[in-house]
This record gives structure tokens, C-alpha cells and sequence, in this order.
């Protein structure tokens, strides 16, 4: 760090540490060093009083400017209740002035018996300090709460007793609510009372307001704030040279804020801010030293809260808290990765003991309509698809909202849970959009809050009763073994004796199916305790969704309640055929290749009778083989050729979960390669994406007749297989995908038909069949065999898929096309669009209020990515829908591991993007709506078949352009590709 070692920063730090402790302010006496603003103009004088606070004194330091004539004079105070009554009256000491005329005493007032403030009771006091007498008197006051706030033992401690922060992140003042709302004490106050009724105890505001920390000080709403983002005079990579600079100018940005009881860590920088003081970045080592000194002399200034070094990717470093920031179940891995929290050396720092917290997590940013918001050019249009994929619009806006909610769930529930088993959490603060509204309230109850706020009244319940059940889906008759989990952050401290667990299964119409009640074990203070449960289900109930419901009781009291959600299914629900389903009997006879008889036996149990495979004797045109997982790994030499002669002559193939390690994958028609890296790696970014395991996955063509009877909401989890819970290492086996694979060769994607997909921008392929001259291979990642007879929907796709390669149909690897498409509208692209290979990126457009347009212009940079007030925006400016607008011809690129978009490092202005389709024989042209929102002319090349056309669009213009098609006898399958500027948005295509 220019020239600077970490040994001079150590020991800077000691000697900074030093010199703040011969001040300690014990008793009464001057401050060590003037802050940076202690010259003043001549008539600008003013007393600052700042109140350090325990649990029983206070210190108040006393500054005032322009105090030469004010030297040596007595320093007196009086304390007084919110009553008025006093608590304590005397003299602090006498001012001393220095050279600068700026005067000074730290005083402290002790032995008090106070009412304490803590969230339960904000009890809040005032100090009137005077100094001298006479016309040269001054006075001034503070008002503070005692309180003491401490990292201690590996945990948080508020007055001596653990506490778990139960926070929401993103917060007014600004984010676009009305100006007149920003210093409002009333809206302050009321809507910090709104989250403490959602059993919030702690928030971060947007920016330092004594409206707001007022309000959060009388409410009792806890608050950690400080400087979020690169000291002054850093960079992401190298820390300020000056660290008495540095620590004068944080005093000074913490000291009108310190006296506030509410605010109860300091931040001392942000590695999310820009840019980004990362914990992957060059000097990392020196920053963290640099942080380290900075807190060691804050530290001494203010020891009554503890701090946070580097938040987030920076762990921490230079604090006395661990922190991390997890957007597991949003830009990376699933929320099952915050079970990796059951290790203590998840800072990847070793076991610091220090307290962990996650000062951000969740994301899943939902914007004013409900729906994600896909800000362009970020990371947002890329989770939207790993999560709710290419659901209707209609869908859209409940899917995501209810995503939201879940994520949030299962973070704030397995980190409280996991207590049990990593003492050291002790803390969480979803980052996400809460509300739906901000401009054009009058008040919160304008605000209109989204489902994750109900999520939050229910997850943050102060004694919690948590539901974990890795098996929603089942067959009726089946035994449940779910585990209740109860955890003890009672507000009135008190252990937990005599509970008892009521629970119901009630269906979709409210009707209790079954009950029972089970004792529970006592819980002290501060504890998590967890109980194992069997629930034999009736074997009369239907086909459905069923809650099952539970009420945490003490005698006849209520102190928790929680549910969770599950399918049953009738057992005939996997074997019976349903309409669109391929027909029952098969047009083919099914092989089977299965050395170990696993997929043989799940195939008997669904009605499906199959025969072991003779790969020699096989019948191009009578037989459909079945590959059970694995099974290929002791497959005679040739058995690839003679597999690729089969399917080439057309002979049909179900592909089963091959094994990356032993499969030669050179015999598929179709290029492919096979994924390794697990999707709950412990790393946050680790290689080979898209994941080889998944969940969400979206049906890219749910009317095809392997999802007869199987909707989205059914490939969401599915139920693991090995009776996992959390007791054990690793992860619960829920991922429908387990052996995802993508296509090597975008110029073959017309011999394939994607079927489902999965991971951030739908890159990892699900199920796909891959066709030959004659014959095809369906390639299948779900884990269905491992499953058999416990999750009747990984049955339901398995007898799915063995009768569609078995029927007599026809099998086309394109969609027929009878209706318009809206590029954008993901219904009406009906699965034309997979992933990042067709290159036609989604193109959006903010929707921005009226009254805030003239805040923030909506601009277009270089590359056709459209914004409104700069980059960012899903959580600095939630007022603003970002919608899709069409497609734009932007390929080949590809998707960071963070999932923002990524262009060919050598690449021009010129973009293309291309699809398969097949049309009525009627139709007889292409017709495409296309705009150019540029100011110049701009040229569209579009291909339809073996025949191109180039076309220009004028500029700010919309042009419908007009493209005729092949002759109807010869075209079959045609493939169009639009190449052009990437500015270039294609708005409908349509064939007539």
C-alpha cells in the first residue's frame, strides 16, 4: 500500500491505541487531538454534548467553539427522566481551551441506578450541560439512554444478556419516498412501529438522520449504522496513508450520531460499496491492518458498542464482529447454502469467536408490481430466470413475491435453528424491498408492505417454531418426519418450561384432515432446542396441497406458530395417465439397460413393464431404451457406436443422471458436456457454472407431454431420498436436477429440443431431447430412480418420459408457432428462447413515476441497456419497474458468475440472435416489428432458412419488416436468425 508494510500499521496502531487510552475519559479532562473542522469563524460559537452511555454512567463529552473567554470555567450537568424527574445534578470539572479556541471536557457521571433502554423498554434520559456563568454562559443538551452493547463470549450482548438482531436492511430516509416524508419524526416513528409489530429489532438507514435515529431511540428499534463504502482517501485496493486523518474524520462522522442508545454497531466500511473494498482484492492484508488500527483507536473513544471492520465480503476484518454477506437464493447457490453457517469458520478467517452476523442477504429484489425487477445490465434479469424462469407475466408478479418470502424464510429460520449447533450467530438483516410503495404516500399505511413482511412476523417471532421438512411432496399414507424446532429469544428473558406442540394438516379448503398434540423439552433463555416428530398421514387424502400447521403452547398459552407447506398424492397419481399425456400403451417395446435393477423395479411399481436390453439386438424402429443411471459405466467396448448407429436409424433413447465421471458422452447426436460443481459448494463464486444440481426449475415447454400432470410448482424441491435433517453434515437431497449439462455447440441448439432448464439465465439444462438423422436421446439431469415410491412427482416424470420415447407420435425438435410472439412476453416466446444460446438477450424499460423524471432521465448506453438515473437502482430507487420491452439480436455472450451480462472480449456493435421454429403450411411470410431507438440508421440482416435479406431501420424508428417464407412442401424445421446492431429491439414477430 504505497510503500506502507502492516508492521508500520500495527504499529501505528498500538501507538494510536496508546496515546487514546492516557485520555481515557475516567474522569474529567481535554480530548488528545482537535478534530479537522476546530478553527472556526469568529461568531460561530456552539456547545456539542455527546453522551457515552452504560448500564450505569455516562460520559459526556463536552466541545465548544470559539471558548477563549469561557477558559477554566466550571462544567456542570443535570440528568433528568423522560418525567423530568432527576437522576443526577453536579459539576463535571472545569473547560480547558486550547490554542485554537476550542474547549473541552470529558466527564463522566457513574453510580447511578438507571431504568435501562432496550428495545422493550426504550427508556430515555436528558443531560443539561452548562458551562460558566454569567453573560459568557453557555448551555446545551443530549439526550441518551443507558444501555451498554458488547461483543462478548462469541456473542451479542445487550445489558449483559445475548440478543439475536432480527433486521431489515433497506430502509427510508430517501429510496424515493416523498420529500416531505424524508425528516418526518411522524412517519419515523410510525413506520419503525410497523416493523417492530413484524418482530424487527433492528434496521440500517439509508444515511445518518437524527429525525430517524430520534425516532428509532423512542420506538426502540436498534440500528446499525456508520460509513458504508471506501474511507476517504482508499481505494478498493489500498487503504488512506494518514490513519490519524482517518480516525479524526470517522470521529467525526460517528460523534453526532453517539449518543443515540439506539444505534448499536458501528460500520467502519462496506466491501458492496463502489468500489468495493473486496476480500478477493489486491492488499486485502493491509486494508484489514489499516481497519484494525482505525478500531483500535475508535475503540478507546467509544467502547459502548462494537464494530464491524469490512462488512460483508470483507468478513469483518479490523472489527470485533464477523460479518458476511450471503445473497445465497438470489445471485448464487440455493438457500439451502445457509446451512454452511453450522460451521464456525465461515468467515473463512478460522473460528475468530467472535459473534457472526449477515448484515445483508436475501436480495430477491420485487419491485412496485410485484414482479422482479430487471434493471438492465445487472445482475437482475439472470436470477430472474434461475427463480422464476419463463412463467407467464401473469404469473410473474406472485411467483417472485412468493420466492421472496421463502428465501427469506429459510434464511432467517436455519440461521436462528442452527444456534443449536454454531453458538456464535448471532445475527441477520435481509437486504430486500420490503414495501411496495414509496412515492405518492402520505404514510406507512400507504406503503402497502409485500408478503416478506408477513414472512418476517412470522420467522422473527421473538420464541420461534420452525418447522424443517425436506420431503413437501408425498404419497397419502405415507409417514411425515418432520422436526420442530423451538428457539428462545424470549423479550422477557425468561427460560421455556411445560411446552407442548399442537398440529394440524389442513387442505386448500381449511379443513382439518388430522391433528395431534406432542410434548416438547424445555428451553432456557438464548437456546435452541429441536424435537423429531412422526405424522402417519391418512390414506383417504386427495391429491393437493396441504399445510401442516403447529402452535408452540405453554398450558394455555400461545407463544408461537408456524406452518409449512407439502403435496400429497393419491397413490394412483404417478401411474395414471392424465390428458395430453402420451398414451399408457406403448407403440415400443422398453428395454432397459440396469445392472443394478433399481430402474427396472420403479418402472414395475408405475405400470410400466420393461425387459432387459440386449444393446446388439436392439430395434431402431420397435424399441425405446431406457438408461438407468450410471449404467453405461461397464458397457462393453463399442457399446457408443453401436448406441449412435441405433438412434441414427431411429431408435429412441431415455438417458438417465449419466455419470460425468464414467460417460462418453461422444455417441449423443448432440454436443454436450455434463456439469460437476455442486451447487452448494462452500465457496460463494466457484467455477464450471451453471451448477450440476438445481432447483426452480422452469418447464421451458410446459405443454409437452413429459410434464402431463407436472406444473412448475411441482419441480420447485423435491423430497430427499436419505432422511436428512439438520443434525447431519451436508445438505437435505432436494434438487429435482442433479446432473444438469449444457450444450457445447450453440449451432446445434435446431436439433435439440430444451425442455427444462435451470441456474441463472437458464443456462443449465434440465431435460432435453437431442435429435439424430432418425431417432432421438432424451437427456435427462432429474433425479427420478433415487426417488421411486416417495415423491410421486420425480414418478409422475419418469412414467412421463418412458411413454413419450415410447409412443408411436411423431417427436419435433421445434414448436409449432400458430400465434404472434411478443418478444419479452415469455408465454408468448413458447420456449423459443432458451438461455444464453439463442443470443437474444430480454431488453427492459424503467417505468418511472411522473414526478420523478425529471430526478432521474432514462439514458441508453453504448450497448442498448436502458436505465433510469445511472447504474443500479433495484434497491437505491424502488419507486422505479424496470419491464420487458422486447429482445434485442446481442449474442454470443454469456453470463458472469455473478450473472451480469458478459460480451466476447473481442467483439463489435453487431449482435445476433436465432431460433427454430415450425409453421402451418399456410403461413407464407415472416413479419417482424422492430425498433431503433438510436439516432442513426441502423441495419437489420435477417435470415429465415438457407435465404437472407438486410434491411435498415430508420432511425427512432418502428418498422414492421417483411420476409418471405420457403416454399411450404420443403421448408420443415426453419431456422431464423436476426443479425444486427445489439441497440436494435425486436418487438413481434409474427407468420401470416
Amino acid at each position: 500500500m504505497r510503500g506502507v508494510t502492516v508492521h508500520r500499521f500495527l504499529l501505528a496502531a498500538a501507538l494510536l491505541a496508546g496515546a487514546a487510552l492516557l485520555t481515557h475519559p475516567l474522569h474529567a479532562q481535554a480530548d488528545e487531538e482537535a478534530p479537522a473542522d476546530s478553527v472556526v469563524a469568529a461568531d460561530s460559537a456552539s456547545l456539542r454534548v455527546v453522551a457515552f452511555s452504560d448500564t450505569n454512567a455516562v460520559r459526556l463529552d463536552v466541545r465548544v467553539t470559539n471558548a477563549v473567554a469561557l477558559q477554566g470555567a466550571a462544567v456542570t450537568a443535570v440528568v433528568t427522566d423522560a418525567d423530568g424527574g432527576t437522576l443526577w445534578q453536579g459539576a463535571l470539572g472545569a473547560l480547558a481551551v486550547d490554542s485554537a479556541g476550542v474547549g473541552r471536557l470529558s466527564g463522566r457521571v457513574s453510580g447511578v441506578h438507571p431504568q435501562l433502554w432496550s428495545p422493550a423498554t426504550p427508556h430515555l434520559y436528558t443531560a443539561r450541560v452548562s458551562v460558566g456563568a454569567g453573560g459568557a454562559a453557555m448551555a446545551g443538551e443530549v439526550r441518551f439512554g443507558f444501555r451498554r452493547f458488547e461483543a462478548r463470549d462469541g456473542r451479542l450482548l445487550l445489558n449483559g444478556h445475548p440478543v439475536f438482531l432480527r433486521g431489515n436492511a433497506i430502509n427510508p430516509p430517501e429510496r424515493n419516498i416523498p420529500d416531505s416524508l424524508n425528516e418526518s419524526p411522524r412517519f419515523a416513528r410510525e413506520y419503525l412501529r410497523f416493523l417492530k409489530r413484524a418482530h424487527v429489532n433492528i434496521v440500517r438507514f439509508t444515511h445518518p438522520s437524527e429525525v430517524w435515529f430520534d425516532a428509532a431511540d423512542e420506538v426502540g428499534m436498534m440500528v446499525f449504522q456508520g460509513h458504508y463504502g471506501t474511507p476517504r482517501g482508499g481505494t478498493s485496493t489500498n487503504p488512506p496513508d494518514d490513519i490519524g486523518a482517518a480516525v479524526r474524520w470517522y470521529r467525526e462522522i460517528f460523534a453526532p450520531q453517539a449518543s443515540h442508545p439506539s444505534l448499536v454497531v458501528w460500520v467502519l466500511s462496506n466491501e458492496q460499496a463502489a468500489p468495493e473494498i473486496s476480500y478477493l482484492s489486491r492488499n486485502w492484508q493491509e486494508v484489514a491492518a489499516f481497519l484494525q488500527a482505525v478500531h483500535d483507536s475508535l475503540r478507546a473513544w467509544d467502547d459502548t458498542r462494537p464494530y464491524i471492520g469490512n462488512a460483508g465480503y470483507g468478513f469483518g476484518r479490523g472489527g470485533e464482529i464477523c460479518d458476511l454477506h450471503r445473497y445465497w437464493g438470489w445471485y448464487y447457490n440455493s438457500a439451502l447454502s445457509f446451512y454452511t453457517l453450522r460451521d464456525p469458520r465461515i468467515c473463512w478467517r478460522g473460528d475468530t469467536g467472535q459473534p457472526i452476523t449477515l448484515t445483508e442477504n436475501t436480495g430477491n429484489y420485487t419491485g412496485p408490481d410485484g414482479r422482479y425487477n430487471l434493471v438492465s445490465r445487472t445482475k437482475q434479469p439472470a436470477s430472474q430466470l434461475n427463480w422464476t424462469g419463463h412463467a407467464p407475466d401473469a404469473e410473474q408478479s406472485r411467483r417472485a413475491l412468493g420466492y421472496q418470502a421463502w428465501v427469506a424464510k429459510q434464511a432467517i429460520e436455519i440461521t436462528r435453528r442452527l444456534r443449536e449447533r454454531n453458538p456464535y450467530l448471532s445475527g441477520l438483516t435481509p437486504f430486500t424491498i420490503a414495501f411496495s410503495r414509496w412515492w405518492g404516500i402520505d404514510g406507512v399505511e400507504d406503503m402497502e408492505p409485500k408478503p416478506v413482511v408477513s414472512q418476517y412476523a412470522i420467522s422473527y417471532q421473538p420464541v420461534l417454531l420452525s418447522w424443517e421438512l425436506w420431503t413437501p411432496q408425498i404419497y397419502a399414507g405415507s409417514t411425515l418426519r418432520p422436526v420442530a424446532h423451538v428457539v428462545n429469544d424470549a423479550e422477557t428473558l425468561e427460560d421455556l418450561h411445560g411446552l407442548a406442540l399442537r398440529w394440524t394438516l389442513v387442505d386448500d379448503a381449511g379443513a382439518v384432515r388430522d391433528s395431534g398434540r406432542v410434548p416438547l423439552p424445555d428451553v432456557p433463555y438464548y437456546a435452541a432446542r429441536s424435537a423429531p416428530l412422526r405424522i402417519a398421514l391418512p390414506d383417504s387424502l386427495r391429491t393437493g396441497s396441504y399445510r401442516l400447521r403447529g402452535v408452540l403452547l405453554r398450558g394455555g398459552d400461545t407463544l408461537s406458530h408456524n406452518a409449512v407447506t407439502l403435496f400429497v398424492a393419491g397413490r394412483g397419481y404417478a401411474a395414471a395417465p392424465v390428458p395430453g399425456a402420451a398414451s399408457a400403451a406403448p407403440a415400443r417395446r422398453v428395454r432397459v439397460l440396469d445392472p443394478d435393477g433399481a430402474t427396472t423395479r420403479a418402472l414395475a411399481a408405475l405400470g410400466i413393464a420393461a425387459q432387459p436390453a440386449d444393446l446388439d439386438a436392439l430395434d431402431p424402429g420397435r424399441d425405446a431404451l431406457v438408461v438407468a443411471p450410471g449404467a453405461l459405466a461397464g458397457a462393453p467396448a463399442g457399446s457408443g457406436t453401436t448406441l449412435r448407429a441405433f438412434v441414427a436409424a431411429g431408435g429412441r433413447v431415455l438417458l438417465l443422471r449419466p455419470d460425468p465421471a464414467t460417460f462418453d458422452a461422444s455417441w449423443l447426436p448432440v454436443s454436450v458436456r455434463l456439469q460437476t460443481e455442486p451447487l452448494d459448494h462452500p465457496l460463494v463464486y466457484p467455477g464450471g457454472r451453471p451448477f450440476r444440481n438445481g432447483m426452480a426449475v422452469n418447464p421451458e415447454r410446459p405443454d409437452h407431454p413429459v410434464f402431463a400432470g407436472v406444473d412448475r410448482d411441482r419441480l420447485f424441491l423435491w423430497s430427499d431420498w436419505t432422511g436428512w435433517d439438520e443434525s447431519r453434515e451436508g445438505f437435505p437431497q432436494v434438487y429435482p436436477v442433479t446432473q444438469g449439462f449444457v450444450l457445447a455447440d450453440r449451432t446445434q441448439l435446431g436439433r435439440v429440443a430444451v425442455l427444462a432448464n435451470y441456474d441463472h439465465g437458464l443456462e443449465g439444462v434440465a431435460l432435453a431431447e437431442l435429435f439424430g438423422d432418425h431417432g432421438s436421446v432424451l437427456l435427462s439431469g432429474f433425479d427420478v430412480v433415487d426417488r421411486a415410491g416417495l415423491d410421486p412427482v420425480a414418478d409422475r416424470l419418469l412414467a412421463n418420459m418412458v411413454r413419450y420415447m415410447a409412443s408411436g407420435e411423431a417427436h419435433e425438435p421445434a414448436p409449432l408457432v400458430t400465434a404472434p410472439i411478443t418478444w419479452g412476453d415469455y408465454a408468448s416466446e413458447r420456449g423459443l428462447v432458451t438461455g444464453i444460446y439463442s443470443g437474444l438477450v430480454l431488453h427492459t424499460v424503467p417505468l418511472v413515476p411522473t414526478a420523478l423524471r425529471a430526478r432521474y432521465p432514462v439514458r441508453m448506453d453504448a450497448d442498448g441497456f436502458v436505465q433510469a438515473g445511472g447504474a443500479g437502482g433495484w434497491n437505491t430507487k424502488p419507486a422505479i419497474q424496470y419491464v420487458p420491452a422486447g429482445r434485442r439480436p446481442f449474442g454470443p455472450y454469456e453470463f458472469t458468475l455473478g450473472g451480469s451480462v458478459r460480451l466476447p472480449a473481442e467483439h463489435d456493435s453487431t449482435g445476433e440472435g436465432r431460433f427454430w421454429v415450425r409453421v402451418p403450411h399456410d403461413r407464407t411470410r415472416m413479419l417482424t416489428l422492430v425498433a431503433n431507438p438510436t439516432d442513426e440508421p441502423l441495419a437489420l440482416e435477417i435470415v429465415v432458412g438457407d435465404s437472407a435479406r438486410v434491411e435498415t431501420v430508420p432511425a427512432s424508428a418502428t418498422v414492421e419488416l417483411t420476409t418471405p417464407l420457403p416454399d411450404a412442401t420443403t421448408r420443415g424445421t426453419l431456422g431464423i436468425v436476426y443479425r444486427g446492431d445489439r441497440r436494435l429491439v425486436l418487438r413481434r414477430t409474427e407468420f401470416r
